[in-house]
């Protein structure tokens, strides 16, 4: 009698044998813009606000497009000819744009919304070179973080200016790196496998990690080197006291700074290299990463070393803007039309709770 009990009670709770159905996906789509970028013109960089009310797409012939989905509107198309957008972001308000634009010289430049829906126009511009790449606000967007090939440079917002400088002590170029939201911290990524946490007020190195061994799983054939591994993307918490890091195979990883324990490190051989800017910590510290096919996104919960389905849909994301506070994502995805490509964009909302 016991035993049988023993056997309806598994049985029920194995679904009589059958698997339990997934986890409902933890972020909605809420917008989807179809065919963003102008004719002949490539996309290769996303912005979202921090409420999720703007988005904004940056194109190789140096236009710029933001769009207000609540109101209908048509976006707002702005820029400097010629001047290729090699990335976006915007400050914590939404009413300020940065973008960082390259042709003879690289320049920052600063965006304001006019009244109403009146069009952008430009409040102030930096020459900051050729070899700079990447954009992050800090949490109050006071200071804005310039990435180089081989420095950050951090620029006072209100002056427009440069005021500080950290000097890579990687042995190779950069490839990633964030600002942590209080402005304390900065990390970056080089190609020869280096993570590095710095102080950002003495440009002083805080912590080391090393990416660089392959984490596929299974062994390489026989005769095949072992890959060069580095990171793509990486991130810091708020605090600056963790750290994380996606690498060109796809392997997830993340770290607490002050002691470098290893808190998360998730490989799989299906993996590939995340797309630009899909990696953000949340705001309770979990980890916010695009899926191992490239087309949606998970959330990890490093302290259960555990992820969760956040979103994924039918087309790969080619790039990704997270909001400061990880509650919202948007993602340009391509595909070819009539010998074109064409690029639409999907704004997500993530749950409460």
């Amino acid at each position: 009698m016991l035993i049988a009990l023993a056997v309806s009670i598994a049985l029920l709770a194995s679904g009589c044998g059958r698997e339990a159905p997934p986890a409902r996906p933890l972020a909605a789509r809420v917008t989807e813009i179809m065919a963003v970028n102008t004719p002949d013109a490539y996309v290769d960089t996303i912005a979202l606000s921090r409420d999720g009310s703007r988005v904004a797409i940056g194109q190789r012939n140096g236009s710029i497009r933001v769009w207000t989905p609540a109101d209908g509107t048509d976006p707002a198309t702005f820029g400097v000819s010629r001047q290729a957008v090699l990335d976006l972001a915007f400050g914590p308000s939404g009413d300020l744009l940065a973008s960082l634009g390259v042709y003879r010289d690289g320049t920052l430049r600063l965006w304001r919304p006019g009244a109403g829906s009146g069009p952008w126009s430009q409040m102030a511009s930096v020459i900051v070179g050729q070899r700079c790449h990447a954009l992050r606000f800090d949490g109050l967007g006071q200071r804005l973080g310039v990435m180089c090939e081989r420095e950050v440079l951090i620029v006072d917002v209100a002056g427009s200016a440069e005021i500080g400088r950290l000097t890579s002590s990687h042995r190779e170029e950069l490839t990633a790196f964030d600002l942590s939201a209080n402005g304390a911290r900065v990390v970056t990524a080089g190609h020869e496998g280096d993570v590095i946490v710095w102080d950002a007020a003495s440009a002083s190195p805080v912590q080391r990690f090393s990416v660089a061994a392959s984490r596929r799983p299974g062994r390489l054939p026989p005769g095949m080197p072992a890959p060069e591994v580095w990171a793509v993307v990486v991130a810091l918490s708020p605090d600056g006291a963790r750290a994380a890091a996606v690498t060109i195979e796809g392997t997830v990883y993340a770290w607490d700074v002050a002691t470098g324990k290893e808190l998360l490190m998730d490989a799989n051989p299906e993996a590939g290299g995340p797309p630009n800017g899909s990696l953000r910590f949340t705001e309770n510290g979990r980890l916010l990463a695009s899926t191992v096919d490239r087309r949606g996104m998970r959330l990890f919960d490093l302290t259960r070393k555990t992820s969760r389905i956040a979103a994924t849909g039918a087309k790969n994301l080619n790039a990704v803007a997270i909001t400061d506070d990880a509650t919202g994502f948007a993602a340009i995805t391509s595909a070819t039309e009539s010998g074109k490509i064409v690029y639409d964009v999907e704004v997500w909302k993530m749950e409460p709770g």
